[in-house]
């Protein structure tokens, strides 16, 4: 939402900047923000999926994979950050196409066009236009689908 420089007083960007402050603002005053990467924010998720890791390793029956996981536990972890982010952008993505079919002019549609234009605009220069029917977003997922099996192989070879 950094990046896409969402307008904070959309009511749904609010109750996702009002989540989130509570973690992301006292690390913000150690860590600062650049003009396009919100450096705080994507350590505070790495750390999250770390933790993640962490837990459902430490809560498996064997604990073989506990003397393994730590020594690659930060790449790991920077897998599963990448790997949400990837299931983001597909939940997104289909919530956005349905929104368009059924109504179009819902209040979260700007928050979803400011999020995903800058992955479909791409998409759309390459993809011929046909006619009303826009198969950018079935194109997206496609390569969110593609990444998330690459991230699985890499992750669990």
């Amino acid at each position: 939402m950094f990046w896409t420089r969402i307008h904070p007083f959309n009511p749904y960007a609010m109750i996702i900047y009002k989540a989130t402050d509570w973690l992301v603002q006292p690390v913000r005053k150690i860590i600062p923000t650049s003009n396009k990467i919100d450096w705080t924010s994507l350590l505070l998720a790495w750390l999250c999926s770390m933790l993640h890791v962490f837990l459902v390793f430490s809560l498996t029956p064997s604990n073989v994979y506990i003397q393994t996981s730590l020594a690659t536990l930060p790449l790991v972890g920077l897998f599963m950050t990448i790997k949400w982010t990837l299931t983001l952008v597909l939940w997104l993505c289909i919530l956005q196409a349905i929104l368009s079919w059924i109504s179009p002019l819902s209040p979260i549609m700007p928050l979803l066009r400011a999020l995903l234009d800058p992955m479909l605009n791409p998409i759309r220069r390459y993809l011929p236009s046909i006619g009303a029917v826009d198969f950018s977003p079935l194109v997206l997922i496609l390569i969110t689908q593609v990444l998330q099996i690459v991230l699985r192989h890499l992750m669990f070879g």
